[in-house]
């Protein structure tokens, strides 16, 4: 199993970088950690960018050069601290989301930050690790600033019982099964029906035994999953998201949206690919 860990060196991804390593020793996996810069502006370039003089241009290019070997050599220092063996770091140069969709790509998961501290907060959703869960093909767990969780030792899956909430029991009875996880599944009815059994049964059918529990609560998805996630004391939620196409990307959908933006518990996304 191979586990990516971007950071961006801020407090969320430290809080990501600890679960990433805790999940990585439990299963045995290879971690690497990437930092993707897109690009340098010297203080140098920008104070003689008018001037045209080859001898000027020359002087310049040198000392642009200097800085960034200099910036260069302090952020693979900055992710070699960070990656304490086994665990390996890269630096890239590019476009970070068309990077992070490609190394995505060649792992089994990825474990990142979000930034966004609010539930009306655009930050998650509009910026990379938003952006990074509706397009990747990768499982990802999103944490958040307001993550209080170090360690991942039981997982509250969530299904609606549909073709993305199936891909999401199965990758997580795989990564419970390679990890030693204690899997809790969930389904949240909306409609709010007094009789609980039919979906009741419809969850211990899937459970099949793997689940240590089964549980069924009538609300709001957004409500009621972080607040089974904090009474069943899981670490994290799975939620499985449907693909619409490569343009569309993931449309999560107002519930998953909503979820993603505001639980401080980690989400696990799995496309239903």
């Amino acid at each position: 199993m191979r586990i990516l860990h971007p950071t961006d060196f801020s407090r969320t991804a430290e809080h990501a970088r600890v679960l990433a390593i805790d999940l990585a020793a439990r299963s045995h996996a290879t971690l690497h950690l990437v930092h993707v810069q897109e690009r340098f502006e010297t203080d140098t370039a920008r104070r003689y960018a008018p001037v045209q003089s080859e001898r000027i241009n020359a002087e310049l290019q040198r000392r642009a050069e200097e800085e960034r070997a200099g910036e260069t050599r302090l952020l693979r220092e900055r992710l070699a601290n960070l990656a304490a063996p086994p665990a390996t770091s890269e630096l890239v140069w590019g476009h970070t989301l068309r990077e992070l969709l490609r190394l995505a790509g060649e792992h089994d998961l990825v474990v990142m930050g979000a930034h966004g501290a609010n539930p009306f907060d655009e930050a998650f959703l509009g910026g990379v690790a938003g952006r990074l869960v509706r397009r990747s093909p990768t499982p990802i767990l999103t944490v958040r600033e307001t993550c209080t969780t170090t360690q991942v030792r039981r997982l509250l899956v969530a299904t609606d019982f549909g073709e993305a909430a199936l891909a999401a029991w199965t990758y997580a009875g795989h990564l419970a099964q390679r990890a030693d996880l204690e899997l809790v599944l969930a389904h949240v009815d909306t409609e709010h029906r007094t009789d609980a059994r039919v979906p009741g049964e419809r969850l211990e059918a899937l459970s099949a035994g793997r689940a240590e529990r089964c549980v069924v609560r009538a609300g709001h998805p957004v409500d009621v999953l972080p607040a089974l996630a904090d009474e069943v004391g899981a670490d994290a939620i799975v939620v499985g998201l449907k693909r619409h196409g490569a343009i569309a990307g993931l449309l999560l959908g107002a519930r998953a949206d909503a979820l993603l933006r505001s639980s401080r518990v980690p989400i696990l996304s799995v496309p239903a690919t």
